[in-house]
C-alpha cells in the first residue's frame, strides 16, 4: 500500500548513499534518483542536500521522514489486519515476562477448557518489546504497568499488584532503610523491562540513580535474578506475582520503594476491540483475580 518511492526515500535516509540504497533495494542508482526527484516535485520541497560531501536531510526532509515512518507502520498494520480478516480470528496477546509467565500459563490452561473460546496466541518478552509489536500490528493487546498508559494507547484497568524489593532469608529481619539498601548489590533487569522502569521512577523521586548502589548485576533472565536474590546475593525489585524461585522473601522498611501498582490492558487508539477480545480480556481478568 505504501508508495514504493517512499520506501526508497526511507532506505536512503537509512543508508545516506544512493549507491547503497540501490544495492539494498535491487534497483539502479538512477531509479533511486528518480524516486527522490518525484517526491520533491510532488511535495514542492527539497528533501536532501549535500554538506561536506555528506548526504543530509533538509528540515522538510526530516519532517517527511517522520511522517513516512508513520505511514509505513500504518501500511504494515493494515496489511496484517487484512490478512487476519481472511483467516480464522485469533487474539494475539502480549504478556510481559516481568509479571511472571507461570501465572499466565495457568490462566491460559483454564481458558483452554472453555468451549467455543477464541483462538489465543500469547507472546512474551519485556514490556518495551511487547509495545513495539503492538504498534507494529503484530499484537492486538498487551498487559502492562500503568506507567506505560499514555500517548497513542487505549487503556483499561486490569488488576492491582504489589511491587517491592526481594532477597533471601538472611535479609528477612533487616530494616532496609535507604542507607542500608544502597550497600547491597542491585540485581537489575535489562532496559525495556517494566520492573526496571518502575524502580528507576521510584528512585528518581529520591534523586537516586542506579549507580548509587554499591554494585549492580544485570541480566535479562528474571529467574536467574530471583535465584540470586533467594541466595542472598543481592536485592531484586519486581512484582510479587512474578516471584517463583525458592527462598525469596520481601524486604522490610522500604517505604516508598514498595507500593501497589496498577496493571492495564493496552490497545492502539485507532483500533476497535472486537467482541472476542473483550470477552477474552474479561475472562483473563476474572481468572487473574480469583
Amino acid at each position: 500500500m505504501l508508495d514504493f518511492r517512499i520506501a526508497t526515500f526511507l532506505k536512503l535516509c537509512e543508508t545516506k548513499s544512493y549507491t547503497k540504497t540501490a544495492r539494498v533495494l535491487g534497483i539502479t542508482q538512477p531509479s533511486v534518483t528518480q524516486h527522490v526527484k518525484y517526491l520533491q516535485n510532488k511535495y514542492h520541497c527539497k528533501l536532501f542536500v549535500y554538506e561536506n560531501k555528506m548526504l543530509r536531510l533538509t528540515p522538510e526532509g526530516e519532517y517527511f521522514r517522520r511522517q513516512a515512518e508513520q505511514m509505513l507502520k500504518m501500511s504494515e498494520r493494515v496489511y496484517a489486519d487484512l490478512q487476519r480478516m481472511t483467516e480464522s480470528q485469533e487474539i494475539r496477546f502480549g504478556f510481559p515476562s516481568e509479571l511472571g509467565e507461570q501465572k499466565a500459563v495457568s490462566i491460559l490452561a483454564e481458558l483452554a477448557k472453555k468451549e467455543n473460546g477464541a483462538t489465543v496466541s500469547m507472546i512474551s518478552g519485556n514490556t518495551a518489546e511487547m509495545l513495539r509489536m503492538l504498534e507494529g500490528g503484530q499484537l492486538d493487546c498487551v498487559l502492562a504497568d500503568k506507567l506505560y498508559a499514555e500517548g497513542h494507547y487505549n487503556s483499561q484497568s486490569f488488576a492491582k499488584v504489589h511491587f517491592g524489593g526481594y532477597s533471601g532469608s538472611e535479609h528477612a529481619e533487616i530494616n532496609m532503610n535507604a542507607k542500608r539498601l544502597l550497600e547491597e548489590q542491585l540485581l537489575l533487569r535489562e532496559e525495556g523491562a517494566s520492573d526496571r522502569a518502575v524502580l528507576e521512577h521510584m528512585l528518581h523521586k529520591r534523586d537516586l540513580p542506579f549507580a548509587s548502589f554499591s554494585r549492580i548485576l544485570k541480566s535479562n533472565v528474571p529467574l536467574s535474578l530471583q535465584a540470586l536474590a533467594g541466595a542472598d546475593k543481592g536485592v531484586f525489585f519486581t512484582y510479587e506475582c512474578a516471584i517463583s524461585a525458592e527462598g525469596v522473601v520481601p524486604l522490610r522498611g522500604l517505604g516508598d520503594l514498595s507500593e501497589e501498582r496498577s496493571l492495564v490492558i493496552l490497545t492502539m487508539k485507532k483500533d476497535s476491540a472486537p467482541e472476542e477480545m473483550s470477552t477474552f480480556i474479561e475472562q483473563f481478568r476474572e481468572l487473574w483475580n480469583s
